[in-house]
């Protein structure tokens, strides 16, 4: 009796780790650059959404070699997330609205932001799983975590980290420490997608639970990019010694106003838009677009952290 106790006990440990979180996936062999859109705070439906949309199609239909993923950083669905996996806001608010020839064609990797969180989360993962819809959709998990791309080598170009900072920051910690653990394969590059900022000189300014428990641990596995949402607007902040900030919730919820200017903020923009990062085994650049998918702002990492900005 005891010993089926103790299987029965491991099995649903099991089972509710793998609801919470996915290992890495194998990275895809691809020649070039990997090319990823990031955006937040989008899930309107209505016309500011539609724009920004057309704008990464305009985008994408430029870019030589191709765009490899979207990152959705949260708050996919206002404003109170999805009810259910055939609630009418799938199509109204993701599968038409990134409709566009290319777009239709290119997998999205979402986090889940505070309002998707007024409903039961485990709907977008589901809707995931199940692969429904266009099948564009990918969630596999509250914390996961995808290589894109390789060098000659077989070392992955670029490592994604997507959390659910719902979540307690300690979990997230372990997650991040989990994805790039000395027994996995080290990435070229490493990014991590949350809704939260760290810092932002927006709406909801800096996070001090993240700021004293989550980015030291950034630090410690030499993150070198930290994406999210949360406060609408675009802005780029790089204190020293620590991972490039990008702020990205401008994807179509009303915009935010700059409140109080961080120290480190290199760039801000009351505008709707989205990011665009692209890697190479020697570089990482970042360039922000308006909803005219026009270029609103550029830096880039070389390898390991040097940095130059250009503004257009």
């Amino acid at each position: 009796m005891n010993f089926l106790v103790r299987c029965w006990v491991c099995f649903f440990l099991t089972v509710c780790v793998f609801a919470l979180s996915s290992v890495t996936a194998k990275a895809q062999p691809r020649s070039g650059p990997v090319v990823f859109f990031a955006l937040g705070d989008q899930g309107t439906g209505k016309e500011n959404q539609r724009r920004v949309a057309q704008a990464m199609e305009r985008v994408a239909a430029r870019q030589v070699g191709g765009v490899d993923g979207v990152l959705l950083l949260g708050d996919n669905f206002y404003p109170d997330g999805v009810s259910s996996v055939d609630d009418p806001q799938w199509q109204t608010k993701f599968e038409t609205i990134y409709a566009g020839p290319i777009l239709a064609k290119i997998p999205f990797y979402a986090t889940l932001g505070n309002h998707d969180v007024r409903s039961d989360p485990a709907v977008q993962i589901d809707y995931a799983r199940k692969r429904l819809g266009s099948g564009r959709w990918h969630m596999d998990g509250h914390l996961y975590s995808l290589d894109q791309g390789v060098t000659a080598s077989g070392q992955p170009l670029l490592r994604i980290v997507v959390l659910d900072g719902n979540l307690e920051v300690q979990q997230q910690g372990e997650f991040v420490q989990q994805a790039f653990s000395p027994k996995t394969r080290q990435p070229v590059w490493r990014l991590v997608a949350n809704h939260y900022p760290l810092r932002s000189s927006a709406k909801h300014g800096n996070s001090e639970p993240l700021l004293t428990r989550l980015l030291p641990v950034l630090q410690a596995e030499r993150v070198d990019v930290y994406l999210c949402g949360h406060d609408h607007d675009l802005e780029l902040l790089q204190p020293p010694g620590e991972p490039l900030q990008i702020v990205s919730g401008a994807g179509g919820q009303k915009l935010y106003s700059m409140e109080k200017k961080s120290p480190w903020s290199k760039f801000f923009a009351k505008s709707f838009g989205f990011v665009r990062i692209e890697a190479t085994a020697a570089t990482l650049a970042v360039t922000l677009f308006n909803d005219g998918g026009e270029v609103i702002y550029q830096t880039h990492l070389d390898a390991p952290n040097a940095t130059t900005a250009t503004r257009p």
